[in-house]
């Protein structure tokens, strides 16, 4: 009889424990999965609290959400220094690569093979982005976009150009020569400088060497060797008709000495300039400033373009680099902890992350989202603006910024190429890179000297600094 007994309490028991758990609660007594995050979670220290408990009921789990408010990746690597003890950390992919090598991260690539999660929400595409040596040593945060050209199209349509004729250097060119003398001539813009390029880290030209067929940063050939494409001879073709561009007042001069900032003001503010190459996300940015401005679409119109069309007929675009979480090979709770790198590929996962807290970032009436001010105050942006999961459906967010859906779209065409710059394997001086690069190529930009000869002085910099062989 008392066996019986019990064995219905035991019953009793297990069912409550069920219906917890289905609902969301979690239990506090349950292993703690300790997770130090940088961009993701909530706004504030409150916000945070309500974050870590939106993913606890997410998950089941019992989690501590630390987020850095500042200077993260110091005090990561402090932490990391120093011995404690994390199950989840946020990293970028340069970090990834150090880590990696150190033998700081677990081997993840066994857990994302078995994992039915990723197999249904993440591109293959995606991850191979992420290999290292072969080898998985992290999981996604977010879809990382792209700097690809944002040309405001108010201004091109008075002048007459199609843009969906662009798809050559000669052609981008022609389209700058008539834009400055409509502008100067008919508008009495004097002088008129269609064009902005952000030169110091030479950021962002890939639209331009795509033409050719190269990527930015440094590669490893088949051979285990080095090396660096935008001083390859066929790049001299891209940095002569950038030189062609200055030289004919097509380029801001102050692609030289202004910051990304300058530019985006120039951009938006209609009259200044015509073309930029900036992030995806700014084409819809660029509208909504616009838009609060008054301007939009009869003055500011911006839409994003692939930029040219390389020999082999596919543009190459270059995506940022992967923001990511990886389990630390002293990590407690692994098998926790890959359960949350699972759940933030889902589409439940990519509605926290994005649109934020139910109940706190918005509501649901009728089954679609009502932000609070809060939530329009945090422009679904808690980590993932631009979900990983392929599944996610970006219009269940709501009215997007002007331009950033069709944006976001070309790195999904087929006949785009979306990839990281060359980091070498995780074994690239990146800063170094950029300043030798940044040094020699602005001396050809600005007709200092010769393309030939400043690609030559990159190169012998480069590999003087062992940065290639």
């Amino acid at each position: 009889m008392k066996r019986t007994r019990v064995l219905v309490m035991l019953v009793v028991l297990l069912t409550i424990s069920l219906t917890l758990f289905a609902q969301g609660q979690v239990d506090k007594a349950a292993v703690e999965v300790k997770v130090l995050a940088g961009v993701t979670g909530g706004k504030d220290d409150a916000e945070n609290k309500l974050f870590e408990e939106a993913m606890e009921k997410g998950t089941g789990l019992n989690i501590t959400w630390e987020k850095v408010p500042s200077g993260y990746d110091q005090v990561l690597m402090q932490k990391l220094g120093a011995g404690e003890q994390y199950d989840l950390i946020y990293l970028n992919q340069f970090q990834m690569y150090t880590l990696g090598k150190q033998g700081a991260l677990m081997d993840l690539t066994a857990r994302i093979a078995a994992s039915k999660v990723y197999a249904e929400n993440v591109d293959k595409a995606e991850l191979e982005k992420i290999q290292f040596n072969g080898k998985y040593y992290a999981g996604f945060n977010k879809l990382e976009v792209f700097p690809l050209v944002n040309v405001n199209k108010a201004i091109t349509d008075k002048v007459g150009i199609d843009l969906s004729k662009l798809s050559t250097l000669d052609d981008y060119y022609q389209m700058l020569k008539k834009v400055k003398t409509y502008m100067e001539q008919t508008e009495g813009r004097k002088p008129y400088y269609p064009f902005f390029t952000y030169m110091p880290d030479i950021w962002d030209l890939q639209p331009w060497f795509s033409s050719v067929g190269l990527r930015r940063g440094v590669f490893v050939d088949a051979n285990g060797k080095k090396y660096a494409p935008y001083v390859d001879p066929k790049a001299k073709v891209v940095w002569e008709w950038l030189a062609k561009l200055y030289r004919e007042g097509l380029m801001d001069p102050t692609s030289f000495t202004g910051k990304t900032g300058d530019m985006r003001s120039k951009m938006w503010q209609s009259q200044d300039i015509v073309m930029d190459v900036d992030w995806a996300a700014w084409t819809g940015l660029y509208n909504n400033n616009a838009r609060t401005a008054g301007t939009y679409p009869a003055k500011v119109n911006v839409v994003g373009l692939p930029g040219t069309k390389g020999p082999n007929g596919t543009y190459m675009l270059e995506q940022g680099g992967a923001s990511l979480w990886a389990i630390p090979a002293n990590a407690k709770n692994p098998d926790e902890a890959f359960k949350i790198i699972e759940y933030m590929a889902t589409k439940e996962g990519a509605l926290l992350l994005s649109a934020g807290i139910e109940g706190h970032d918005y509501n649901l009436k009728d089954g679609k989202i009502e932000y609070t001010e809060a939530g329009k105050a945090h422009a679904k942006d808690h980590g993932a603006p631009f979900p990983i999961s392929k599944l996610f459906d970006l219009t269940v967010l709501g009215e997007m910024n002007p331009g950033v859906l069709e944006s976001v779209s070309i790195g999904r065409r087929a006949d785009v190429q979306v990839a990281p710059m060359g980091y070498a394997n995780g074994e690239l001086d990146a800063r170094k890179y950029y300043d030798i690069m940044s040094k020699w190529m602005t001396e050809c930009v600005m007709g200092k000297t010769t393309a030939e000869a400043a690609m030559k002085g990159a190169e012998n910099e480069l590999r003087t600094n062992k940065l290639i062989d």
